[in-house]
């Protein structure tokens, strides 16, 4: 019996010992005061820098945040200048068009009925003349072209109308506008190639229909005058100057238009009164259609 509690004894005595040295080699509990001995020195360093970018930043990022909301605010209010620019734009140059293309309507002589078979359509813009006309449709057309929207095309209109009024004026408006680039450069140097053309200045006007040849080419899809436009009105010219071989040239390329088929026989009964074997050459264009295009 009392070899049996000596043994017992020594187990426990051992297993206490083996939890002591279990208890010895074992990580103490973690506290806050062991988890700040036992942190990195990197660590701190990292922390430290973190509060220190913070700290330097707080006023900045401030600044920035209210630097982000003007440039939200100024953005939205630009955008929104712009639209009702562009809407202001082309309302001014709808008022302006619908004079440019007003009706003239001549006040009966003294003593002469107005004519009861066409009668005034109410609320339709219509001018006594058409210098009146022309005189308010280019203030208003010179009025939109202060939208930035609507600048050349309306610069272009008061030139047309300017050139009613007095086509010197008119003329050297559309030449200065001849150089903007794209349709209302072209619209521009057509328009004062036909001027010039009225006027019997012929080399310069071939000189005009020329670079309008030119540009147009260079346009590519983006052309908003036909080359068979430009060849008739070359056509035209060149039979004025009396240079027969350069208008059949001409004529011969405007009569081959198929989406302007009166302009087409027109070429062609020139082109077959001046060289009837290259007139055989070509089909004859078919007799009616529209002009749909310049």
């Amino acid at each position: 019996m009392a070899i049996g509690v000596k043994l017992t004894t020594t187990r426990n005595q051992e297993k206490a010992k083996a939890k002591a040295a279990q208890a010895a080699t074992a990580a103490p509990p973690m506290t806050p005061e062991r988890e700040e001995l036992l942190r990195p020195p990197a660590f701190d360093l990292f922390l430290q820098r973190i509060r220190q970018a913070v700290e330097e930043t707080e006023l900045p990022l401030g600044k920035i945040g209210l630097a982000l909301l003007m440039v939200v605010v100024v953005s939205g209010g630009a955008y929104w200048f712009y639209s009702y620019n562009q809407a202001k734009g082309e309302q001014a140059f709808a008022e302006a068009l619908a004079m440019y293309n007003a009706e003239v309507r001549e006040a009966p002589k003294e003593g002469e009925a107005a004519k009861e078979d066409d009668p005034p359509i109410p609320g339709k813009k219509t001018y006594p003349d058409e210098k009146t006309k022309y005189t308010e449709a280019a203030a208003a057309f010179d009025k939109a072209a202060g939208y930035a929207s609507q600048s050349f095309m309306s610069r272009y209109y008061a030139a047309l109308c300017r050139l009613k009024l007095d086509p010197a004026q008119g003329i050297q408006a559309l030449r200065d506008l001849s150089v903007t680039p794209g349709a209302v450069g072209q619209l521009a140097t057509l328009a004062l190639a036909d001027a010039l053309a009225a006027e019997g200045k012929v080399d310069e006007a071939i000189a005009q229909y020329q670079q309008l040849r030119e540009k147009c080419a260079q346009a590519g899809n983006n052309a908003v005058v036909s080359p068979e436009v430009i060849a008739f009105a070359l056509g035209k010219l060149y039979e004025a100057k009396q240079d027969p071989a350069a208008a059949v040239k001409e004529y011969a390329i405007a009569a081959k238009s198929r989406s302007m088929a009166l302009l087409g026989q027109q070429a062609y009964q020139r082109l077959a009164a001046l060289d009837p074997e290259m007139a055989r050459q070509i089909p004859e264009p078919k007799q009616g259609g529209e002009d749909d295009t310049f």
